[in-house]
């Protein structure tokens, strides 16, 4: 499904387009060669597969997975499509050996499993190809790409900021939603103190497009939600919060 230019969402449970465990998952046309961000939960990736292919994406082109963070909805994916798309996966520093080997309770999942995810739910783990460090730029086609890491969700979770000319584009994951609220969980490794000392990250990007892990996008107008949580993380009390009545985190 086509959201805007370049930009693809090729899964998402809540609305039916795939698997009910899998986050966003989307498809950036950098080019000679494309991004998938994110990958789902692993169960029934097939059906990902084929919504690429109905969006006319040649499989053969995208060349990079780079995953937001570890967490089950965003990453257990990422060994099917690592193969299926002979394709490299990235990953922040803070988690790539959860993604690699990490445990039920590292992973968050001892919380969900048996309410938010099925009892029988296992997470694939999957190699990573290169760890992406704070701050760090590369470009990838026609696109700039800035990786901030802003933790609190989850240890290391990782926005993308991505640059073509005037267009200022935001994959936020679930550390801002286009609400502006945030996602602050009871599980292992998120944590309200990081998520007050690394929001302001986000300020001054001057991002137009803002694209989350879960729930609406913004098309225009995407550093109001970031400012938002901004100052909500500023006030003296537990700022407006997601919950857990779909199935991710």
């Amino acid at each position: 499904m086509k959201l805007s230019e370049d930009i693809y969402l090729v899964a998402d449970g809540m609305i039916g387009l795939s698997n009910p465990y899998d986050c966003h998952v989307y498809i950036v046309d950098c080019g000679a060669e494309k991004i998938m961000i994110d990958v789902g939960g692993g169960l029934e990736p097939e059906e990902i597969v084929t919504n690429i292919k109905n969006d006319n994406i040649d499989l053969n082109t995208i060349t990079k997975i780079i995953l937001t963070h570890a967490h089950a909805d965003h990453a257990a994916g990422a060994k099917f499509f690592k193969e299926k798309l002979n394709a490299e996966v990235w990953i922040n520093d803070v988690e790539s050996k959860l993604l690699e080997n990490g445990t039920d309770e590292e992973l968050g999942l001892n919380m969900v499993r048996g309410s938010v995810y099925p009892s029988d739910y296992k997470y694939i783990h999957c190699k990573v190809d290169r760890t992406i460090t704070d701050q760090e730029e590369t470009k990838i086609g026609k696109y700039n790409i800035k990786f901030i890491q802003v933790p609190g969700h989850s240890p290391g979770i990782t926005c993308l900021l991505l640059i073509n000319n005037n267009r200022r584009i935001m994959f936020s994951a679930d550390v801002v939603f286009a609400t502006g609220n945030i996602a602050l969980g009871n599980w292992n490794g998120s944590n309200l103190k990081d998520y007050r000392e690394n929001i302001d990250k986000l300020k001054n990007m001057n991002v137009d497009e803002l694209y989350p892990g879960h729930f609406l996008w913004l098309l225009k107008n995407g550093q109001i939600a970031l400012n938002t949580a901004i100052a909500n993380l500023k006030k003296p009390w537990p700022p407006p919060n997601f919950g857990h009545n779909y199935p991710h985190f």
